[in-house]
């Protein structure tokens, strides 16, 4: 029974004094603009996200043939590792993982790409825009799907005086109230210069969706939206939210519509070139209140001030013809018996 127990709680010792399972991540950094070369001595990042934020963990450099290493590292579902690759100052995440106590190692290749400064590779694959007016206002929604099919990751080139460079354009209406992005990478990035929508982010190979609303003042019956396309454009598609269909016109061809109330406008199968104007005439939509009250007020005081001058000017004059009246009439008794008295002398 002794022995029994002596085995029992040395086994538990043995249990608790167990050493946690250790992992490691590894692999190499490739360059995809050169052909997936290693890269020597690049910077090599392992992150770690906790709480909805990625932080850094462990960084080294990769060796001669482009090799990296990070060992003893903790695994389970509270360790979810983001390995990548830094060059020209430009970050490349590899792929998610997660080590398990039965796959505690991991092998990943991080691909970098050459910077490029000019020209511009990016191409619009899909672009969707659908508007929708309220009295007042006119909602834009667009949602850009753009692509860099080349190795290399576009950086833009300097812009006059040394000023940032720029890598997209947003081309909408410069009297835009307010814009929101989708995704919060976008929204900071993005600076408003000479009344136009500017980036400078760097536009990794591969594709990327672009997704934002804004509103515009709309406060007349007709109202034209127009903007030209940011980058050359393999499919557009322009929808409307309409009572009257029948009054919106746009310089793309007209197609189906897939709900009542929607107007639908579709580019051909050519690209259309970057630059092109989008134009749409919307029609007859309500006019807010307060315009109407803006034109009501000047007639109504208007109306005040003829009232008032009927009063002023009209009325006394009727009032001396009506006090002069009895007058005139009482003379016009007198002459005619003054005639009728001649005329009896006369006989």
């Amino acid at each position: 029974m002794i022995a029994a127990s002596w085995l029992l709680m040395t086994g538990m010792v043995a249990v608790a004094a167990a050493p946690q399972p250790q992992g490691s991540i590894g692999g190499v950094v490739l360059n995809a603009t050169r052909g997936n070369v290693p890269v020597p001595q690049a910077d090599v990042v392992l992150r770690i996200r906790a709480e909805g934020q990625l932080a850094l963990f462990r960084e080294t450099k990769s060796d001669a043939e482009g090799r990296f290493f990070f060992p003893h590292l903790p695994v389970g579902n509270d360790y979810p590792y983001l390995p990548g690759a830094n060059r020209d100052g430009i970050h490349y995440p590899g792929p998610a993982m997660l080590l398990t106590a039965e796959r505690p190692h991991a092998i990943v290749e991080l691909t970098v790409s050459d910077a490029v400064a000019e020209p511009c590779p990016l191409v619009i694959r899909r672009q969707r825009v659908s508007l929708h007016s309220e009295p007042g206002v006119l909602t834009v929604d667009e949602s850009l799907l753009i692509d860099n099919p080349s190795t290399g990751c576009y950086v833009g080139s300097a812009g006059p005086g040394n000023t940032p460079p720029v890598t997209l354009r947003l081309a909408i209406p410069a009297d835009f109230v307010r814009i929101t992005f989708a995704d919060d990478f976008f929204g900071p990035r993005f600076s408003l210069v000479n009344g136009q929508l500017v980036t400078g982010v760097p536009w990794t190979p591969g594709r990327r969706e672009l997704k934002f609303s804004y509103v515009l003042r709309n406060n007349q019956r007709a109202y034209a939206w127009e903007r030209s396309l940011d980058l050359p454009c393999e499919d557009l598609r322009v929808q409307v939210q309409a009572d009257n269909p029948d009054e919106i016109v746009c310089n793309l061809p007209k197609s189906l519509a897939k709900a009542e109330g929607l107007v639908a406008f579709q580019s051909a199968a050519a690209v259309l070139p970057a630059g092109r104007p989008i134009r749409v005439q919307l029609g007859q939509f309500p006019v807010p209140w307060t315009d109407y009250a803006r034109w009501l007020s000047p007639l109504v005081l208007l109306g005040v001030v003829a009232v008032a001058g009927y009063f002023l000017f009209c009325r006394p004059t009727e009032d001396v013809r009506s006090r002069s009246a009895p007058l005139a009439s009482a003379d016009a008794c007198r002459d005619s018996r003054a005639t009728a008295e001649r005329r009896n002398k006369a006989a």
